[in-house]
Parts: structure tokens; sequence; C-alpha cells
């Protein structure tokens, strides 16, 4: 490894002990890795959490403790096409006790072949090339320039993965079948490819979350089945990957429609913004109102869906509604309340996610273990 600092192993070790003290390791296996792959590799600059943000270099006194910090590392930005002196995160290092945490429910195996959705940096991919090797490998990521700089910086570390530039979406059809998929991006749906993709038996550990209103999401198990179909629990986690990029050059960000507000219609409502933000209700509310887009303000919120229609409420109950367009979107918002209450308040553990090759289908756990649709 050119250039490699003489005390990175022990940052490594530092790390691995960390991640082992909160309960983001728990296989040993695991903890060899992360001892051993070099995370400043895959990181040789970055971007600071302020406001405008600093690039971090190898240059600079921070760079190596960062690098082996469990803090997310944001690699890439871009501009907006459309917004012209605006940029978007577009690429990361996601934070290895989170990545840990998902490596684990993976559950893989020796001489299981792995698929990544999202290289970004190349480091997760390193990780499991260390645990399965790199022939068992293979990520995708849309961006030339981030698989470019990813196959180059893993094969400094010692790892030689299939590394893909195409649509994550597609999957890799050159070296499936898969025993695991594994999306490092977020996806508003699970592709049937990923699914066509996986052996009888095999996982698919994807986030499944709205671009436009990112705490509705959750994590998906899903075990292939032998009939085609893909199914599974959703596990709570309101913090997950960035949005897949549709394009390049476009960040993956809420693209919304443009709204009237020359008619503005004005009433009370029992639920308040806050539902917006809660594990459980969130989801169901995104079911109701697919692509959704919510735009937080300082007391309360404003949802605006893709036929235009649109509400501002504010925070707490009672609440006061402005809406318009087409249809008062917060009635759908008070009825998937009303059922969530009726329900118990479902957390977003009580779902399970079924992919079909015809549809996507969120269904409702009852406590003695029946699933009926929500």
């Amino acid at each position: 490894m050119t250039g490699t600092p003489v005390d990175w192993k022990a940052r490594a070790v530092a790390l691995a002990d960390r991640l082992t003290e909160q309960g983001a390791i728990t296989d040993p296996a695991w903890r060899r890795v992360v001892e051993t792959v070099p995370r400043h590799v895959f990181v040789p600059e970055f971007y600071s959490d302020g406001d405008p943000p600093e690039l971090i270099t190898a240059r600079d006194a921070r760079w190596l403790e960062l690098a082996y910090s469990d803090d997310t590392l944001v690699t890439q930005r871009k501009e907006h096409p459309d917004q012209p002196g605006f940029s978007w995160s577009t690429s990361s290092s996601t934070r290895p006790g989170f990545m840990l945490r998902l490596l684990h429910l993976l559950d893989v195996g020796d001489g299981m072949d792995v698929l990544e959705i999202g290289t970004g940096t190349g480091y997760t991919a390193g990780l499991l090339c260390e645990r399965l090797g790199s022939q068992h490998v293979s990520t995708v990521d849309i961006d030339p320039e981030l698989t470019e700089a990813a196959r180059r910086r893993l094969a400094d570390a010692g790892y030689r993965p299939a590394v893909i530039t195409g649509d994550g979406l597609l999957g890799d059809p050159v070296h499936a079948p898969f025993d695991r998929v594994l999306a490092t991006v977020a996806t508003e749906s699970v592709p049937y490819a990923w699914v066509e993709q996986t052996r009888a038996g095999g996982v698919i550990l994807a986030d499944v979350r709205p671009r436009g209103m990112t705490r509705a999401g959750a994590l998906a198990r899903l075990t292939v089945t032998e009939q085609g179909t893909a199914g599974g629990p959703l596990i709570p986690a309101t913090w997950g990957f960035m949005s897949t990029r549709r394009e390049v050059d476009r960040p993956g960000i809420p693209e919304t429609a443009p709204i009237d507000t020359s008619v503005v219609r004005t009433r009370t409502s029992p639920v308040g913004g806050a539902a917006l933000r809660t594990p459980g209700l969130s989801l169901l509310i995104w079911q109701r109102l697919p692509g959704v887009t919510v735009f937080p303000r300082p007391d309360g919120a404003q949802i605006v869906t893709p036929d235009a229609s649109w509400a501002t409420v504010t925070t707490t109950a009672p609440a006061t509604v402005e809406y318009g367009g087409p249809t008062d979107l917060w009635q759908q918002v008070e009825e998937a309340h009303a059922w969530w209450t009726a329900h118990g308040r479902p957390d977003v553990d009580a779902f399970d996610l079924t992919v079909t090759p015809d549809e996507q289908r969120i269904h409702y756990r009852t406590p003695d273990g029946d699933d009926r649709n929500r």
C-alpha cells in the first residue's frame, strides 16, 4: 500500500475495539476484518460537516484520526444540474458501526457469493473481500468516477473483486447468481432483478426508503423462495443510505411538482406534523402517499405529492392545516393515523415486505403472528 502511514494498524484495532464495546461487532470474524482492512486507503480525502464543507486531505493533521472514527465521511459532492451553485452529497464512507450491523444481518458464510449495490469508496467491498475472498464479491455503482477510484484503492489494499460501472437497480447479471445481495444505497422499492439474481434461500438486505421522506424508511431483510418471490421483516432504521442516482450527474434528491398556492383551504386536525416523524406511522403514510416529499418548517412541515397536492401543518395537535391542489393530503395522513392507533401503534418491526414480479407489498404482522394487509 503506497504512501501508507505507519500507525494505521493500531487505529484499525482501536476502531474494532470500539465497535465491539458498542455491540456493533459480535462475530470475531468481522472483528478481524475491521482490524485488517485499511479504511484510510479508501478515504484519501473527504468533507467536513462545516458550512461550507471543508475538504480534508492526508495533509491535514485530523485526517487519519477521522478516517478511523465511527463516523460517516462524505467523499463526493455534486452540483445539481438545474440548480447552479447548490451541491449535495452523492457518496460517502458510511459509519463503520452501521455497516457492521448490516454485515452481521447479512449473515455471510464461507464460499458465499455477494453482490454489493453502491460501491462508493470501495471500503465495504474491501471488508467483504477480506471476509470471503475477492473472487466471491461483486460491486456495482452508476458513477464511473467512483468505480475507477474504488477499483484502484481495492487493488492497493490487496483486493480484486468484480467492480462494475452500471445501474445498480439492474444488479449484476454477468456474475449472478448470488447468495447475498447488500444494497448500500436507498431505494423506494426492491428491484425484481435483485430477486432474480439471488439463489433460492439467499438473502437480500436493502434500505427501502423514499427519497422525499427518509424517516419513513426501514431495512428489509428478504429471503428468496423457490417460487421466485422474496419476503421478510422490516427492521427499524431511522438513519439510512443516500438515495440511488437515476443519472450520474443528478443527485438522488427529491424532485417535486410545482404547486399552486393561489387557492388555500384551512382547517384543524387532530393529527399534527409530528406524525411524519413517528416510526411505523410514517411508513404507513408513505405507503398511502407514494412519491410524497416532506419539507420541514420551523413549526411543522409541508408535504407535496406528484399530482401537485400539498398540505402545510403545524407540529402538535390540534394542528392547523392549510392545503391545496387536487386532494386533501392531510386526510390521508389522518386515515393512516386512525389505522395505526386502532392496531396498537405498531412500530416498523411489526411489518413485513414481500416482492413479486408484479409488486412490492408491505403487510402488517399481527401480535399472534398472522400477516394481514395494512
